[in-house]
């Protein structure tokens, strides 16, 4: 049976392996085959479905990696701002979770020890953030690739069932050295606000990883939570 969504976490981390707070967090997702997104899985995972499809998350924020095994960063270890594109899945235990599929970062250093400790996708690029008003604008550049995304926040809602498919996300799925992983993670609930998309264009970066590029996307904001990562295990 697969878990229910939920606004908070399904279980309690008592010892953080990192702590983080993510800020001007911007949400954009759109549907995508299961079938395309099957072999970039971990093994024991599958697509999570809703609504009759896999979707694909794209999101910007501002991060701030307040500690690391319990000791406080350097100041030029800590705050940066981050794209990424991730999906969802299921495991074999019924677990939801997220995948991450590309992550980019602005902070070279958090780059390579995230890469190096956890083999995480991040690499280093050119990632702006503008904030003016109720205005929010992520762009990304790397090489001959990059993209933008930029909503405009509107009111604050509550979270629907797609809302909470697409946010209320409790562990990492990932592949260490060829072996499955699954990280919790815990934070407050999402205060989610609506936005106006604005601009959800790819210049190569989404493309670049066989998947299908933004048809009208879905969009949301928010402001801060935040976030502890527990120890990760095998799935």
């Amino acid at each position: 049976m697969t878990e229910p969504l939920t606004l908070t976490a399904p279980h309690r981390i008592r010892w953080s392996l990192t702590d983080q707070i993510w800020r001007d967090v911007v949400f954009a997702h759109w549907p995508c085959d299961p079938a395309l997104l099957r072999p970039v899985l971990p093994r024991g995972t599958s697509p999570d479905v809703f609504a009759g499809s896999a979707w694909i998350g794209l999101i910007g924020l501002r991060m701030t990696v307040t500690s690391v095994l319990g000791v406080p960063t350097p100041h030029e270890f800590r705050d940066f701002a981050e794209v990424n594109v991730r999906t969802y899945a299921v495991d074999e235990r019924g677990r939801r979770g997220l995948v991450f599929l590309s992550m980019e970062a602005s902070n070279r250093t958090f780059v390579r020890a995230a890469r190096a400790a956890a083999g995480l996708p991040y690499r280093f690029a050119r990632v702006e953030r503008t904030c003016s008003g109720r205005r929010i604008d992520y762009r990304v550049e790397r090489g001959d690739v990059g993209l933008e995304l930029q909503v405009r926040r509107g009111p604050r809602i509550a979270a629907d069932e797609a809302a909470r498919f697409a946010t209320a996300r409790w562990r990492m799925f990932s592949t260490w050295h060829g072996h499955p992983l699954h990280t919790p993670a815990e934070h407050e609930p999402w205060a989610l606000h609506s936005a106006e998309l604005l601009s959800c264009a790819d210049f190569g970066l989404i493309a670049s990883l066989g998947l299908p590029t933004p048809d009208r996307p879905v969009a949301l904001t928010a402001s801060r939570v935040d976030a502890r990562f527990g120890a990760p295990s095998g799935l």
